[in-house]
């Protein structure tokens, strides 16, 4: 009999532990360290063309930061940029598109610094899922959910995207960002970039683990026009040409802008990376549910009678 509640306790206390493990997600994590949580927060722009400007928000209203790595020869990157057009419908959302650069020549958008940033960031994660770093079609959502490739996890990829925009940022933080832009007569001879992130605050409640922040300066053209790729897509948005990383919670920094592929539409776009640690010390269960548990079933223990 005490064998059998032994057991029955042991069950009782990992079901939920088990349930949790295969619990159904739309998505895979874009950052697979074991020591920490992170993301990507931000995506206020300003243009980089006409007069000087400034911007602000409150991070309860920031968009949400949708970084896509895709490429001109990628067929599947077309059918995965419809998917998404459908998914965010009226969401508020800054899209960010890196460019295959590395060991090929079949498109012109990509650059050391923006590869550098992707293998950076998600590069251990996609390797995880596909096998190499740099895979197109890969999107990332709030720097938090990869989807990758086109094999949907539910029903649709489109529904899959739309789960996880709904799904919002995770950071623990409040307060507000900001950042201006000082352009000169001619922007080429460089642009002067203001931001300031000591507005944010760690939103934590007891134990608050230590929480860094990097903000990063992105310059995006909005269109290029590129008729020679191979997915006969043509005309190509939010390509990121020029990723950044910034010093310290604010400052002021010169900055000499890639050249227009065609046209005056590249903007400057400020997001910030946040990881916050989280000790694990190896466990699947919390040390007071294995405190518990080894109490109950010591008290289940036949005893020795002399």
């Amino acid at each position: 009999m005490r064998t059998a509640l032994a057991v029955l306790l042991t069950s009782l206390l990992l079901v939920p532990f088990v349930s949790g493990a295969t619990t159904q997600v739309d998505w895979d994590e874009a950052r697979t360290s074991t020591d920490s949580n992170g993301g990507t927060i931000g995506g206020i722009s300003l243009p980089l063309y006409g007069n000087s400007s400034s911007v602000s928000s409150e991070v309860s209203e920031l968009p949400t930061v949708i970084e896509v790595y895709t490429a001109t020869w990628c067929l599947n990157c077309v059918k995965t940029e419809g998917y998404m057009e459908d998914a965010i419908g009226e969401s508020e959302v800054e899209l960010i598109h890196y460019h295959d650069h590395w060991f090929q020549v079949n498109d012109p958008f990509g650059s050391n610094s923006t590869e550098e940033r992707w293998e950076a960031m998600y590069g251990h994660a996609v390797t995880e899922v596909g096998g190499a770093p740099h895979l197109a079609p890969t999107t990332i959502i709030d720097g938090e959910r990869m989807h990758f490739g086109t094999r949907p996890k539910t029903d649709s990829i489109t529904e899959d995207f739309r789960a996880s925009i709904s799904e919002g940022s995770s950071a623990p933080i409040t307060g507000h960002l900001g950042m201006s832009v000082s352009i000169p007569e001619n922007p080429d001879q460089g642009i002067e970039i203001t931001w300031n992130t000591s507005g944010v605050t760690y939103n934590c409640e007891g134990e608050c683990h230590a929480l860094s922040l990097i903000p990063w300066i992105m310059f995006v053209e909005e269109t290029a026009y590129y008729p020679d790729g191979s997915n006969g897509l043509e005309h190509y948005s939010h390509v990121l040409r020029e990723s950044i990383q910034l010093e310290g919670e604010d400052g002021i920094v010169s900055l000499t802008p890639p050249s227009n592929w065609d046209g005056d539409d590249m903007t400057v776009v400020l997001i910030v990376d946040w990881e916050q640690e989280t000790p694990n010390d190896g466990s699947p269960l919390p040390a007071a549910g294995i405190s518990a548990l080894l109490c109950s079933l010591a008290a289940l223990v036949p005893r020795r009678t002399n």
